[in-house]
């Protein structure tokens, strides 16, 4: 059992209001609704996926909404979630609200293909934060700042960013630091993650901030990405204190360099060994701009991406989102400073 210290019950407390606003800006939370809450209690000094969880439970109940609040224990790999967390789920009637807060993943379905097609098969909206596991206590107000920007505006923004890229045949992404990559996106459909997760069957995570589309096959993608921000990899993320450059042909990591290079080749290779096609491990399946005002670097993909004035490459799986690659892994490495051009016109960003 996890004790909650005092000085962290007062941090939730101070921001009730921000942890509100989230539920009913982007959930738009009803009275009627059931609302589930899973989580667990994180590591030592590493609870954030218990914090979140408990700032959404205080808020609800202080407006009178009833909650149902389930810990499990952490899962890793291809670990299934806990029975009493299934039995939830599967009990939860239709067209309700769910909210994940986890240190890791949230764990298999089974012969559910993935969280995402249950929820839009039962019609329920969702809210999740995953990989918290490199989350410190000491970032509870970071998280706060990111999840507590203005949502109209910046959904705005994203709106007009994914309008560009949907018309737009090519991208192109450079960095003063030497990142040239070039993206074919002819006939694909970018996705706007702002917390617009209000409709049914709809959800995404927090905090939110990114525009992102997938590739539109792997020949169009060529050129090398200087990564200098945060990178993801088999154990969870960290941030870069030199850069690693990974060259890509034909959409795939073929070579990279730096001090970090060696880590990720592991990562590659591990996953690789667990795959069934592991051919799809390396291949480019994002590219994603992050505008988030609020959000700052700190070594964790989930905050890292949405970071305004970054921009990110999502290696492995996207059949989620449009693509055509389903792989086990899917890692978003992030750089700074990035020009993009839509079809040779730069974006003004």
């Amino acid at each position: 059992m996890y004790f909650l210290q005092k000085e962290y019950q007062i941090l939730i407390d101070q921001k009730i209001g921000v942890f509100w606003n989230v539920l009913k800006t982007c959930l738009k939370v009803k009275k009627q609704e059931k609302i589930l809450i899973i989580t667990d209690y994180g590591f030592t000094n590493h609870n954030m996926s218990y914090l979140l969880a408990k700032g959404y439970q205080k808020a609800l109940e202080k407006k009178g909404y009833a909650v149902e609040f389930l810990i499990q224990d952490i899962k890793k790999g291809f670990m299934h979630v806990d029975s009493h967390i299934r039995n939830a789920l599967d009990t939860l009637p239709e067209n309700n609200v769910i909210i994940v807060s986890v240190s890791n993943k949230l764990g298999r379905f089974g012969e559910r293909k993935s969280f995402r097609q249950f929820t839009r098969e039962k019609g329920h909206r969702f809210m999740s934060a995953s990989g918290l596991q490199d989350a410190r206590n000491s970032q509870f107000n970071l998280f706060m700042e990111a999840m507590g920007v203005n949502y109209a505006r910046m959904q705005k923004r994203g709106k007009g960013i994914k309008k560009l890229w949907d018309k737009g045949k090519t991208l192109r992404i450079t960095t003063e630091s030497g990142t040239d990559l070039k993206v074919d996106i002819d006939e694909m459909e970018a996705i706007s993650n702002t917390g617009e997760y209000y409709l049914v069957g709809k959800g995404g995570n927090l905090p939110a901030g990114e525009v992102y589309i997938a590739p539109r096959g792997m020949k169009g993608v060529n050129g090398k990405v200087i990564l200098d921000g945060s990178i993801r990899h088999e154990a969870g993320s960290k941030l870069l204190s030199s850069p690693l450059i990974m060259y890509i042909e034909s959409g795939s990591v073929v070579r990279m360099e730096g001090e970090d290079a060696k880590l990720m080749e592991e990562t590659f290779k591990v996953f690789e060994a667990r795959a069934k096609y592991p051919e799809r491990v390396r291949l480019v399946g994002e590219i994603g701009i992050g505008i988030n005002p609020g959000a700052v670097l700190i070594g964790l993909a989930l905050m890292d991406e949405k970071v305004e004035g970054t921009a990110h490459i999502g290696i492995g799986s996207n059949a989620w989102f449009g693509g055509a690659i389903k792989t086990i892994f899917h890692g978003d490495q992030t750089f700074k400073n990035p020009t993009f051009y839509v079809d040779g016109k730069k974006m003004e960003l």
